[in-house]
């Protein structure tokens, strides 16, 4: 096959994730997740004192922060293994296991937020001003503040860390399907060259200039997709009911007031999106009447809508975009 993709041993690393920079060696992550379930029993003990006063909170949200910072390590260093090779069972292993600590760490500190509401707000807010080692989070507070209606019990908080975990399932099975199972026929260009289809490679494949080629492409990975459609179907299902539990679960009229309001989103921004989308869908048009001329055909099929138009490629070498990234964010 002219073009395909390697093998992930064979990638240079230059190209790959540094997991090296997380943890050395793999013995480091096995030792931070034991580390997260050892200090489960001491978050614990912070049961039923946090009111005690502002030193005792300030203790809590310190030993709080080292296990979720550790647990954030842990899944960075998992999800840069388990995200390139969904086949890796080692790396699908870390991941499972992954996701199981982060539910059982999240279960042991849910005491805390209904803890904090029963003390009130005025008297956090009060610790807040009076305290150095509060001063930062007052932010917090604010927006503990407007969710707390969907604050539920110590109990019940507990209960829904801990169900997360199961109820992700249909997230999983579904990109172990999409990512490992979908075997995907080759591509073939207007020349006969062969080119793999797989995620690695659709969206190159798709803005190819050309036609032949973008149209097998795109035929070969729908004709997979819709082959597994209802496995697909049963697998969005499960998602859907998730989120329908979990707005329930904390009393949202919907699933898409539940996504939105933990970022102070109100619903009707989502909606007039959507109404003005519609009621500009006619620029929209007018774009897809412009590209199909650019191209140079007589209809516009979905293989056409990324297909670049300039017949000059742009090409920028690996560490210069680097350079450039790590001069953007500095």
């Amino acid at each position: 096959m002219a073009n395909s993709l390697p093998m992930r041993a064979d990638v240079d690393k230059r190209f790959t994730w540094d997991a090296e920079s997380v943890f050395p060696e793999e013995s480091g992550w096995e030792q931070a997740v034991e580390t997260i379930l050892s200090s489960l029993p001491d978050l614990a003990e912070f049961e039923g004192h946090l009111e005690e006063g502002p030193d005792t909170l300030a203790d809590w949200f310190d030993a709080s922060e080292r296990a979720h910072r550790l647990m954030a390590k842990v899944v960075v260093y998992t999800s840069m293994s388990y995200s390139v090779d969904v086949g890796d069972q080692e790396a699908a292993a870390r991941s499972d296991r992954a996701r199981s600590v982060a539910a059982q760490l999240g279960a042991a500190a849910a005491f805390a937020v209904p803890e904090m509401l029963d003390i009130g707000l005025p008297k956090l807010r009060q610790w807040v001003a009076k305290s150095p080692r509060l001063s930062h989070l007052g932010h917090y507070f604010d927006r503990l503040e407007k969710l707390q209606k969907r604050i539920r019990s110590a109990e019940v908080e507990e209960l829904l860390t801990q169900v997360s975990d199961p109820l992700a399932t249909a997230l999983s099975v579904h990109s172990v399907l999409a990512n490992t199972d979908l075997v995907f026929a080759p591509a073939v260009g207007a020349d006969g060259e062969l080119h793999e289809v797989a995620q690695g490679t659709i969206a190159a494949l798709l803005t190819n200039p050309d036609r032949e080629l973008r149209r097998t492409a795109f035929e070969s990975y729908a004709d997979q997709h819709l082959a597994m459609r209802h496995a697909m179907a049963a697998s969005l299902a499960g998602g859907v009911k998730r989120d329908v539990f979990f707005a329930r679960a904390r009393g949202y009229r919907s699933s898409l007031e539940a996504a939105l309001e933990p970022s102070h989103i109100p619903v009707d921004v989502f909606h007039n999106v959507v109404r003005t989308f519609r009621d500009n869908v006619g620029t929209w048009h007018r774009y897809w009447r412009i590209r199909r001329e650019a191209l140079g055909v007589q209809v516009l099929r979905p293989y056409d809508t990324r297909a670049q138009l300039s017949s000059q490629v742009f090409r920028v070498p690996y560490q210069q975009a680097v350079d450039w990234i790590a001069e953007g964010v500095a």
